[in-house]
């Protein structure tokens, strides 16, 4: 998760990477 945070905020790919990482968290939930 650090790495991913990192790697999203670097290329400015923040939004997108945030959501996937988001529903990828939900779907090991549900």
């Amino acid at each position: 998760d650090a790495l991913a945070g990192c790697l999203c905020r670097c290329t400015g790919y923040v939004k997108p990477v945030e959501a996937v990482l988001h529903a990828a968290r939900e779907a090991r939930r549900a």
